[in-house]
């Protein structure tokens, strides 16, 4: 019973997406493999079947591991596709446009991630000006001397920035820096007091622009 369920919900995920999708069940079901190549649109169909009924169960992705279907409203999941990988998705509606924000994180093994935003088909919105990514920079203030901030660019080469989605309604977008996890904890403590620990972003129409406080 449960496999005749999935089938229908296939057949459902892959008719033309027209306006506003359903929900993000169909949205997780129907993406064609850019954002999750590990898993078959069967295996999506199985995590939301299990999430469904109450079970967060493990399925087998291509790589011969384990993927869970982690939390799922109407507009919003999480899924963690493999040990060292999480995808966020959320979908709202702007104008009469259904437009799908995507947040994958992996672990190195501190979290970086990164953005990308889509329409119902799936197409990318590759526009620059949508969202700019934080580097280290944004999370300094003003008051960090010179020599310090000099420092701080030298250890930081690589920018390691987590995004989240937070609020009731997944409308926020939390970017923390990952400097505590990255550094000894000596080496922390000479930034740490001129360090923003998050920043805030919320959405405006296409585009997702900082809080300012």
């Amino acid at each position: 019973m449960r496999r005749f369920f999935s089938i229908v919900a296939l057949s459902l995920a892959l008719l033309p997406l027209t306006g506003v999708a359903r929900t993000i069940g169909d949205l997780f079901a129907s993406e064609p493999g850019n954002i999750f190549p590990l898993l078959t649109r069967t295996n999506r169909l199985d995590m939301i079947d299990y999430y469904n009924s109450g079970q967060m169960v493990a399925v087998p992705n291509n790589l011969t591991g384990e993927s869970r279907l982690v939390m799922m409203d109407s507009t919003y999941l999480k899924v963690q596709t493999s040990g060292s990988r999480e995808v966020e998705m959320c979908m709202r509606k702007v104008g009469k446009d259904t437009v799908i924000t995507v947040i994958e994180t992996v672990m190195t093994p501190v979290p970086d991630s990164r953005l990308t935003q889509w329409n119902s088909h799936w197409q990318r919105f590759t526009s620059d000006r949508l969202f700019s990514m934080p580097g280290i920079d944004a999370f300094i203030t003003g008051k960090m001397p010179r020599e310090l901030r000099a420092d701080l660019q030298d250890a930081m080469i690589f920018p390691l920035i987590h995004l989240t989605f937070k609020g009731e309604k997944h409308d926020i977008i939390e970017a923390a820096h990952g400097l505590e996890q990255f550094l000894a904890p000596s080496e922390f403590q000479r930034f740490a007091t001129y360090l923003k620990p998050s920043l805030n972003y919320r959405f405006n129409g296409l585009k997702i622009k900082p809080v300012k406080k």
